[in-house]
């Protein structure tokens, strides 16, 4: 008897073997957290599908992040061909519609939770490369990720997401300590992830570590870096977006090697390294103000980086399970056959 395949519902992200339907309205529910699913979701069982969860201390610019990629990515509808993206429910429709707008103008969105009390739901129709996709945000409160404790009680979504991003700002730490503090936040996650939320990050997660704020001078980067993280304000992604997936993973090389050497970081390196699936490194600034010379007017740099690796992420995850199930059922059909003795046994040499 085959074992069902289960679903995962994109508010709670437990698994479960269907989604019910309201007896009176139809509409289909989450059997554990009761929550409605958007029907896109539901009509989404070819497109990629994945999970992101944020994490990082408060004040390290987490929730602008988000908005800023939000904001960045609703340009890109002048560049792709048929590109839009849209919202699966009314709150995520009212960060794009309410949150993201204030930001353009300069209004920095409120801290989480007040913002992202529950996951950020975007389907996005014809990337380039990917295609279609949905992807389901999950921002945290900063203060959760001071203890183990309140990571298992309010950080159950980052623990469980496909991708977590580990958003780290160099300028709001102390340039003595940046090894341990950046140690700290990862060795409390894992600890909670892994002792706690019963997740084995080694098997279960890949990281995106996202440096903010790169544009400022305390962040340190190396004449190179600085070069890279000038070029990629919007037009950079207009084209060749496979071509600029590649690049992304040679600088993640050298942003490591910088960490490492320039730094000093070789303790949160090596532990990422060795706690996670796969793990890359990228720089942002979310606002660009440092070195604009039209004062107060946004100009974000390389926050599609951290995006890009989510869905490379997911369309390898999607190609290897594919990969794997096309095997199992090879496998089968093969066993089913010899059973059925219409395969003949291999023979000894010398019979």
């Amino acid at each position: 008897m085959s074992t069902p395949t289960l679903l995962r519902c994109p508010y709670c992200l437990q698994n479960v073997e269907k989604f019910l339907r309201d007896t009176k309205t139809n509409v289909p529910h989450c059997p554990n957290c009761r929550t409605d699913i958007p029907k896109t979701f539901l009509d989404s069982a070819l497109m990629l599908r994945t999970m992101v969860g944020v994490v990082g201390f408060s004040g390290h610019g987490k929730t602008v992040y988000l908005t800023s990629l939000f904001s960045t990515l609703k340009r890109f509808s002048n560049f792709w061909n048929g590109y839009y993206f849209r919202s699966l429910d009314d709150f995520t429709h009212r960060i794009i519609y309410e949150q993201v707008p204030l930001f353009e103008k300069g209004a920095l969105p409120e801290s989480t939770p007040a913002n992202f009390p529950s996951p950020a739901l975007v389907h996005y129709h014809q990337l380039p490369v990917f295609e279609d996709a949905f992807v389901g945000y999950y921002d945290t409160a900063g203060e959760v990720f001071n203890d183990a404790t309140q990571i298992a009680r309010a950080g159950f979504f980052v623990a469980h997401s496909d991708t977590v991003l580990f958003i780290m700002s160099i300028p709001d730490c102390d340039a003595n300590e940046l090894d341990d503090q950046m140690s700290r936040l990862l060795d409390t996650y894992i600890r909670a992830a892994d002792d706690k939320l019963n997740t084995n990050t080694r098997t279960s997660q890949r990281v995106v570590v996202i440096f903010t704020k790169s544009d400022l001078p305390a962040a340190k980067l190396s004449p190179a870096l600085r070069k890279w993280l000038s070029e990629g304000a919007t037009d950079y992604y207009a084209m060749n977006l496979n071509d600029k997936i590649l690049d992304l993973g040679l600088t993640s090389i050298r942003i490591e090697e910088w960490l490492r050497q320039d730094l000093g970081c070789t303790r949160f390196a090596n532990m990422a390294r060795d706690h996670f699936l796969e793990v890359r490194y990228t720089v942002v600034s979310a606002m660009g103000l440092a070195d604009d010379d039209e004062d107060g007017k946004l100009n974000p740099l390389r926050v599609l980086d951290p995006f890009l690796w989510v869905l490379d992420f997911a369309r390898r995850k999607e190609t290897s399970a594919a990969k794997t199930g096309l095997f199992q059922k090879m496998l089968a059909w093969f066993q089913s056959k010899r059973e059925k003795n219409e395969i003949p046994q291999t023979s000894s040499a010398g019979k």
